[in-house]
């Protein structure tokens, strides 16, 4: 059974009732003394438990806080030494280059004296075995030369470990400075010093010596390298903030690996370059996913069009989208795919209990979506070899194929809504592209009996069109007209869409007016059937 936290909380100080206030968001700035803070918290009937929770999340959070601190400071305070170290005068002492080589020769030497400790642990074991059997005089020979050995050893030991660690410091800071262009002065000097210490130094010299060029170099590495490692730690981040929305990152993450196995290796410039690819394909390939969250906006309102064409009610699917749009502005990209996916799987199913309630509504959208296919998939075929780029409506046109195949009514109608407002905006560049190639000529003289400009072009297929306006003439001739040498008679299609629609609902056909056809009375409409 939970406790009660009454008694508790009386116990707590006031800073740790104002953290069990903030864990819970209970408000608590009005409060002055601490019988208020505990009033408060009490309303909330808060267990002991879920106060001992409370507070054991805000030492957490104190503690992390903490530590970013202390590293933080840490990081500041090494970036400090090493300003001040570079702000330092510039005093190089460098060693000749004659005495540079004798100094190389010498630690190449001194690298070949590996020391071994073990032949001097044998015979220590050897003396105290002898002085538990009472052999005493042996033990105090035997020692002796033990801890003569042992001399022996640490000094060739010390010559080792100060050739060991000036060789490492030397090769270090070569690549520093290759890859900075520079290096501060002072660690040059540091580095000389060493290096003479060690050729004819004291003991004590070449120990100060040592210590404070492995000192330096340590901190000039941790420097150096901070800078790249903020920009790993930088790029981990974003990659991850990407990838919740989608994006897809594994080859960034490739070069991420390689990054930092280069840094293993020291390899400092392919370190960079690794992480500067990484950056780039990163930001490429959330180009791509943004494009594709775009994308999903047209058909997440056909959806939603579709639907509603049906009936269905989506005003809460359409403020849905407008919310979504305006998180994609804002660069929310995972709230606008959250959102968008949501009002899809709505709009979807509202779609499919229409066409559930109504089974007609499945066979009139798939004659729809099977006209879409008759009427576009030519002009696709078309722009296509005139060069231009129709890889998305291709798209589309294929996925609604795909989807009449599996009778997927609902995707079908979506994709054949999305392939046709495609279609409508590419109209006008394929009759440029067709005026330029010469697949349409002007008619002369003719004016639009829409706009009245003269502007009439004739088609192949023996329809005449207005670039103007977009309006449709069929130029084809009437059964009993009546007079052959007559102008063509004229079927005015009140809009292009409809024409591509492929409708066979009655149209009113129209003579042309006297305007087009100067001194010829005019005549009465008539009635009939067209069929695009």
């Amino acid at each position: 059974m939970a406790q009660d936290s009454e008694h508790f909380l009386n116990e707590l100080p006031i800073w740790k009732l104002k953290a069990v206030a903030a864990e819970y968001k209970i408000d608590v700035s009005a409060c002055r003394y601490k019988r208020d803070f505990v009033e408060k918290i009490r309303a909330k009937k808060l267990t002991e438990d879920q106060v001992r929770r409370a507070l054991e999340s805000s030492r957490k959070s104190h503690e992390q806080a903490a530590e970013e601190m202390a590293a933080s400071a840490e990081a500041e305070k090494i970036a400090n030494e090493i300003e001040k170290i570079a702000n330092k005068p510039a005093q190089p002492t460098e060693l000749p280059e004659e005495e540079e080589k004798s100094v190389e020769r010498h630690i190449d030497e001194a690298l070949t004296l590996k020391p071994s400790f073990f032949e001097v642990d044998s015979t220590t074991e050897s003396a105290l075995n002898r002085m538990i059997i009472g052999d005493f005089n042996e033990a105090i020979k035997i020692n002796r030369d033990a801890r003569l050995k042992c001399l022996e050893s640490f000094s060739i030991f010390e010559v080792y470990s100060a050739a060991v660690s000036i060789r490492a410091a030397d090769e270090l800071l070569a690549k520093i400075s290759d890859e900075k262009g520079k290096l501060d002065p002072d660690l040059r000097t540091a580095l000389a010093a060493a290096k003479r210490a060690f050729i004819s130094g004291s003991p004590r010299q070449r120990e100060e010596a040592l210590e404070n060029l492995e000192t330096l170099v340590t901190k000039a590495y941790a420097a150096f390298i901070s800078q790249s490692e903020n920009e790993e730690a930088e790029l981990k981040d974003l990659l991850a903030d990407y990838e919740s929305f989608g994006t897809r990152t594994e080859e960034s993450r490739k070069y991420l690996e390689m990054a930092v196995s280069a840094k293993q290796a020291f390899d400092f410039p392919h370190y960079r370059k690794f992480v500067k690819d990484a950056r780039e394909h990163a930001e490429a390939a959330k180009g791509i996913r943004t494009k594709e969250i775009e994308n999903a906006f047209y058909m997440v309102r056909a959806s939603a069009a579709e639907a509603k064409d049906l009936g269905a009610d989506v005003s809460t699917a359409e403020a849905d989208i407008g919310e979504a749009r305006k998180a994609f502005d804002e660069g929310s990209f995972r709230r606008a795919v959250d959102l968008l996916a949501s009002v899809e799987r709505a709009t979807d199913a509202a779609h499919l209990e229409q066409i559930r309630k109504r089974k007609e509504l499945e066979t009139r959208q798939m004659e729809k979506a099977n006209a879409t296919i008759a009427t576009y998939g030519p002009m696709i075929a078309e722009a296509g070899s005139y060069g231009m780029d129709v890889r998305e409506a291709s798209f589309y046109m294929d996925g609604l194929r795909n989807a009449l195949a599996r009778k997927d009514v609902v995707l079908a109608a979506k994709l054949a809504r999305r392939t046709k407002e495609l279609m409508d905006d590419m109209e006008q560049p394929l009759d440029q592209k067709r005026l330029e190639l010469g697949v349409i000529k002007r008619v002369e003289g003719a004016r639009c009996g829409k706009c009245g400009h003269e502007s009439l072009y004739a088609y192949p297929d023996g329809t005449q069109k207005c670039l103007e306006c977009g309006h449709s003439f069929s130029t084809a001739p009437m059964a009993g007209a009546g007079h052959t040498e007559r102008a063509p008679e004229v079927a005015e299609i009140t809009s292009t869409s409809e024409a591509k629609a492929g409708s066979s609902e009655e149209t009113e056909i129209s003579q042309p007016t006297k305007e087009e056809q100067p001194g010829r009375p005019a005549e009465k409409k008539k009635k009939g059937f067209f069929r695009w």
